[in-house]
């Protein structure tokens, strides 16, 4: 089969009360797939003079942080947007929601044989967005005084970490400070011969901590550095189901999913389709003639990570996040509570530009127009997706689009939607 590309599709815009047509314009990563809890993140350019006030290491912000005013919504911009990877990418979905304005859009096609639209309310994995549901129910559990976040992880879980780890604080896993290593292309196959075959292969949390304990860690003081991972969040799951007796995906769903009516969204822990309306997943595999082939990997086990959701439940979340209706405060404050710490291997274009702008379950990203959002980006093979909001929920931002490359999060196409959202 030969990939083409994808045929485009309208999309709907409510601004100020207008609605308009639109015709289509022609990050430290662990291993992906059933790792899915590990992906990377949007680079963002720093811009030239950004204010003093749009660098905030203790989360103590309101508002957009820069107290900038949001620039009006652009369909054109959007649309353009959605369409700009055609030789990258199947399928674009994307939702802007809030009382700055309202859009959605769509690219591509859902099916490649059938050539059948995407669904505007299509269901996609989440990937690494799945970590924001797992820090929710944490900090739930430490509103519960069921967890100290202080306390070391081995005190709850004895015999998971090396004896000659240090004590890790809980806190740490949720934040990426940890110092846990990470797992390499090495444990788990990464190619896309090697993706296809092993799609449905199952590994517990358990085993894939132990993977990872073999390598060596990153720095040796927990708290003192942030890298992007997914060993801590599988800790932290872990570490729900020590405490709950139950499985973190059935938490999730008690605690979040049924008490919002998130009715579209599931945590499966088995089942290997996506319900529903949704758009295929592919991998574009090597052929022995030197070209390739698009490979349809929509089924896969859903591993760590492995949620599925739509942008109409989680801008429902997110809103629900924000507002305090998951948490309390002292919790809530932690989903903004960035260390002021060094990122390591950071550079000035990064969204810290070398520091750390990761908190628990959230990342905090400065445009170059000096709007500040924050949000989380999550990959899987066949599915990139995130979730971005003003800290004022005045315009958020759910998307998701299926890349070929496997578990590839596509970040110049993040970059791309997150821009023409926020600063076009």
């Amino acid at each position: 089969m030969t990939f083409k590309p994808p045929s485009s599709n309208a999309g709907t815009a409510t601004t100020a009360g207008r609605r308009r047509r639109v015709p289509m314009a022609a990050l430290a990563c662990a291993v992906l797939g059933v790792v899915a809890l590990g992906t990377a993140v949007p680079a963002v350019a720093a811009p030239a003079a950004r204010p003093a006030a749009a660098v905030d290491c203790t989360g103590d912000t309101t508002g957009n942080t820069t107290g900038n005013r949001l620039p009006e919504l652009d369909p054109q911009a959007l649309q353009q947007a959605l369409s700009s990877a055609p030789d990258r990418v199947t399928g674009v979905l994307a939702r802007v929601n809030g009382p700055d304005g309202h859009w959605t859009g769509t690219y591509g096609t859902a099916d490649i044989t059938t050539g059948a639209p995407v669904p505007v309310d299509g269901r996609f994995r989440l990937g690494s967005v799945t970590k924001t549901f797992i820090a929710t129910v944490m900090l739930q559990l430490a509103a519960e005084d069921r967890v100290d976040l202080d306390q070391p992880v081995q005190r709850y879980l004895p015999d998971v970490l090396p004896d000659s780890y240090p004590p890790i604080p809980v806190r740490t896993l949720l934040n990426f400070t940890s110092s846990l290593p990470e797992l390499t292309p090495d444990d788990l196959p990464t190619t896309p011969d090697g993706i296809v075959e092993h799609r449905f292969d199952d590994h517990p949390l358990s085993e894939l901590v132990a993977k990872a304990v073999r390598h060596e860690r990153p720095f040796t003081e927990p708290g003192c550095m942030q890298v992007y991972g997914a060993t801590g969040y599988y800790v932290a799951a872990m570490l729900v189901e020590n405490l709950t007796g139950h499985t973190y995906q059935q938490e999730i769903t008690t605690r979040i999913l049924q008490p919002l009516h998130l009715r579209d969204t599931t945590a499966p822990q088995t089942d290997t389709t996506v319900p529903g309306p949704h758009s295929d997943g592919y991998i574009a595999v090597p052929r022995p003639d030197g070209g390739s082939q698009l490979v349809d990997i929509t089924e896969q086990n859903p591993g760590a990570g492995g949620m599925i959701s739509t942008t109409a439940d989680l801008d429902r979340f997110l809103t629900a996040l924000f507002r305090g209706r998951l948490l309390p405060p002292t919790e809530q404050a932690e989903l903004f509570d960035v260390p002021d710490v060094p990122y390591l291997g950071g550079t000035a274009h990064d969204p810290g530009q070398g520091r750390a702008y990761y908190a628990v379950g959230l990342m905090r990203v400065t445009l170059p127009n000096g709007v500040t959002v924050w949000g989380k980006t999550g990959t899987t093979f066949g599915y990139t997706n995130g979730m971005f909001t003003t800290r004022d929920l005045r315009r958020r931002l759910v998307y998701s689009f299926n890349p070929t490359t496997g578990g590839g999060n596509d970040l110049a196409l993040v970059t791309r939607i997150l821009s023409a959202t926020f600063a076009p």
